[in-house]
C-alpha cells in the first residue's frame, strides 16, 4: 500500500507563501543539506499539486521532475506537451481511489493540502519551518490531531519535522 507524503515548507509563522504567492523567501539549502528532498524523490512515483503551485513552477524554468508522472488538480482548461503531467477535475478522494499503491508528495499548494487533510488521505507530513515571519500569504492549514511526532531535525535555525499517522 502506498502513502501520501505532504513535504512543504513554511515560514515560521505557518505561511507557504508570501502575500503575492511568492516563494522567493525560502533559502537555498547550506552545506549540500538537502533537507530529505533526494530521499523523497526516490522513494515517490507519482507527484500532485494543485494549478496554482503548477503555475509558479512553470515560471522557474526547467521542469525539475522529468519522468515523474504528475497530476495537477484543477478546474481550468491547462495543457501540455508534456508526457509526463496529466489535468484532473476530480476530488482527491476520488483520485486516490485509483493511486492506492502509489507514493505520492502532495507537493501543494494549500488548498489542495487543505482537502488531501480533511478527507484523512495524508500519511506523513514532512514540515520544514524557516525561520522567518511573512505577516500574510497563502497559511497552511492542515489538522495534525491524529498525527505523532517521528523525526525532529535543526540547521542554520531551519527545523524540519516529520509527522507520522497514528495508527492505535
Amino acid at each position: 500500500m502506498g502513502k501520501v507524503i505532504l513535504y512543504i515548507a513554511t515560514s515560521q509563522d505557518g505561511f507557504i507563501a508570501d502575500i503575492k504567492g511568492e516563494v522567493d523567501w525560502l533559502p537555498q539549502p547550506a552545506g549540500g543539506d538537502d533537507f530529505g528532498y533526494q530521499a523523497l524523490l526516490d522513494q515517490i512515483d507519482t507527484i500532485v499539486m494543485g494549478s496554482k503551485s503548477y503555475l509558479q513552477i512553470l515560471s522557474f524554468g526547467d521542469w525539475a521532475w522529468a519522468g515523474k508522472k504528475t497530476f495537477i488538480f484543477t478546474s481550468q482548461n491547462l495543457k501540455t506537451d508534456r508526457e509526463d503531467i496529466f489535468f484532473t477535475s476530480e476530488t482527491p478522494q476520488d483520485f486516490m481511489k485509483e493511486q492506492r499503491d502509489k507514493n505520492i508528495w502532495l507537493l501543494g499548494g494549500a488548498e489542495l493540502a487543505k482537502n488531501f487533510s480533511e478527507q484523512n488521505l495524508i500519511d506523513e507530513y514532512i514540515i520544514t519551518i524557516v525561520p522567518k515571519e511573512l505577516g500574510q500569504g497563502i497559511k497552511l492549514d492542515i489538522d495534525y490531531n491524529s498525527f505523532t511526532l517521528a523525526n525532529y531535525r535543526m540547521l542554520d535555525g531551519i527545523v524540519q519535522s516529520t509527522y507520522i499517522k497514528f495508527i492505535a
